[in-house]
C-alpha cells in the first residue's frame, strides 16, 4: 500500500485527516510540522488569548486517535526540499538530515503573516499565527503593557480584544476607515467601533502613513508608532505593535521544486498541482488567482482532496468520481464573545440593486440585504444573528424572494421553510 505525506499540521491537514477517516487506502500517513506541539485549533487562538478557552480544549486529537487511523506525526521537523522527480523530500529534525519517500503528497503549509520589511529592525513586533505567539501575547498583556494592534480585519480585532481582556492597554489601528471592511458597511462598523471602544479598546479607522519610532536608547526597540489622521499626525506610545495587516501563501518549497505558482501553489479544480503525484490544499494554494484565508472555502477544499485521494491512480479526470472544486460565497463570523456579526456575499452597493435595512444602532442591531432582481447578493447581521442561517440559505440557492418584498429582513414566510 502506498505512503502518504503531507507538509504542515494545520487546520486544512486536520480536517483531511478527520475526512480519510480510518478507511483510507494509505499503507501510513506522514505528516510532517515544524511546530513542536500537537495539532491545536487555530482558529480558537483568539479565545485562548481572551482566557476564554484552554489548550486541551482546543487540541481535538489525541496520540490514540491518530495510531488509529495509521497517522505518524513528526514535529520540529522541517522540510528543507522536494524532489518530485525522485518523489523524495529532504527534511531536517533534531539537527539531523533525513530523505523521506513519498507514494503522494499535499502540500499544506498554510500562510505567514504580513509585516513590512521595516519592522524587521525591531524586537518588540510581530505577528498572530501560532500558539507561542499566544504566550508571547500574554506576558505582555499581563505586565499591563501598550500594544498598538496594526490591521482591523477579524484576526486584529480578536487580538485587541483578547489582549484587553487580559489586562494590555490598547490602540487598534485601522487604514481603511472602515472596520472589516471586506466584510462591512460603513453602519455596521461604527456599531463594531462602539462595542470596542466599550472594552477599552482605542478604534483609529483611517490611520495613515503609519510608521514605527524607535526608542532613542535602545534602537532595536519601537516607543511609538505615528500616524495621520483627519490631517493630523498622531503619536502613540507603545510596548509592542502586533501585525494583523493579512497573510502571504508559503509557496517558497513548491515554487523552489519547479511546482508552478503565483500568489500562492497553482491548483486545479482536483487540488492537483502542475507536478505528477503533488497536491496542495488551504492557504498556502491558488486557485483561478484566489488565495484563502477563511476556513469555509478551504473545507470545501478539503471534500474535493479527500474524494480524490481515495481514487485509483490510474483514474482519470473524466473517470473521477470527486466533485471538482468551485468558488462559492462563504459567511464570515467575527469569534468576539459578546459580539455577534455574521456577513456573507457581496457587502457593497452596485447600480441596480435593491438595499433592505432594519436598524436599531444605539441598542447594537443592525441588518442589511443587498438584492438584485429579488435575489440576495450580501448581507449583513450585526447584533440578532438569527436570521443568518436562512439568509445564507437564500444566498447560496439564489431564491427568488420579490413576493415577500421588505418581509425577507424578518425572514421567511412559510412556515415550513425551517426557520
Amino acid at each position: 500500500m502506498p505512503t502518504l505525506v503531507i507538509i504542515g499540521h494545520g487546520m486544512a491537514t486536520n480536517r483531511l485527516l478527520e475526512t480519510l477517516g480510518k478507511d483510507h487506502p494509505f499503507s501510513s500517513i506522514i505528516v510532517l510540522s515544524d511546530e513542536l506541539n500537537a495539532h491545536y485549533n487555530r482558529l480558537m487562538l483568539s479565545l485562548l488569548l481572551a482566557q476564554e478557552t484552554t489548550i486541551d480544549n482546543i487540541t481535538p486529537h489525541d496520540e490514540t486517535w491518530y495510531q488509529q487511523r495509521r497517522i505518524d506525526c513528526r514535529f520540529g521537523c522541517r522540510v528543507q526540499a522536494i524532489d518530485p522527480q525522485q518523489r523524495t523530500l529532504h527534511i531536517r529534525q533534531n539537527n539531523q538530515q533525513h530523505t523521506l519517500s513519498y507514494h503522494t503528497l499535499v502540500i499544506a503549509t498554510g500562510a505567514s503573516t504580513v509585516i513590512p520589511a521595516e519592522a524587521y529592525a525591531f524586537d518588540n513586533q510581530m505577528g498572530f499565527r501560532q500558539l507561542s505567539d499566544v504566550e508571547r501575547l500574554s506576558a505582555f498583556a499581563q505586565q499591563q503593557a501598550h500594544v498598538t494592534v496594526i490591521g482591523g480585519g477579524l484576526l486584529g480585532i480578536e487580538a485587541a480584544v483578547g489582549l484587553t481582556q487580559q489586562g494590555a492597554k490598547v490602540t487598534l489601528l485601522h487604514r481603511n476607515p472602515v472596520l472589516m471592511n471586506r466584510q462591512l458597511d460603513h453602519t455596521a462598523s461604527e456599531i463594531l467601533t462602539h462595542a470596542l471602544q466599550q472594552r477599552g479598546i482605542e478604534v483609529q479607522c483611517g490611520a495613515q502613513h503609519i510608521q514605527l519610532i524607535p526608542d532613542n536608547k535602545q534602537p532595536k526597540r519601537i516607543a511609538a508608532v505615528a500616524f495621520q489622521h483627519d490631517d493630523r499626525t498622531h503619536r502613540q506610545p507603545c510596548d509592542l505593535v502586533v501585525y494583523a495587516i493579512g497573510i502571504r501563501p508559503n509557496k517558497q518549497l513548491a515554487e523552489a521544486a519547479g511546482i508552478p505558482c503565483g500568489s500562492g501553489i497553482i491548483v486545479d479544480q482536483w487540488m492537483a498541482t502542475g507536478c505528477d503525484a503533488i497536491y496542495a490544499l488551504g492557504e498556502c494554494c491558488e486557485f483561478e488567482g484566489n488565495t484563502y484565508g477563511l476556513v469555509a472555502p478551504i473545507w470545501q477544499q478539503v471534500e474535493v482532496l479527500a474524494q480524490q485521494l481515495q481514487q485509483p491512480d490510474n483514474a482519470t479526470h473524466t473517470t473521477r468520481q470527486a466533485q471538482p472544486y468551485v468558488e462559492q460565497d462563504h459567511l464570515t463570523k467575527l469569534k468576539v464573545s459578546g459580539i455577534n456579526i455574521h456577513s456573507m456575499g457581496r457587502i457593497s452597493d452596485e447600480e441596480g440593486d435593491e438595499q433592505l435595512e432594519l436598524q436599531a444602532a444605539p441598542y447594537g442591531l443592525y441588518r442589511k440585504i443587498w438584492l438584485r432582481n429579488g435575489r440576495i447578493q450580501g448581507a449583513l447581521c450585526v447584533g440578532d444573528v438569527s436570521l443568518s442561517p436562512w439568509l445564507f440559505e437564500q444566498l447560496i440557492e439564489q431564491r427568488d424572494l420579490t413576493e415577500q418584498g421588505y418581509t425577507a429582513l424578518f425572514g421567511a414566510t412559510q412556515p415550513e421553510s425551517g426557520v
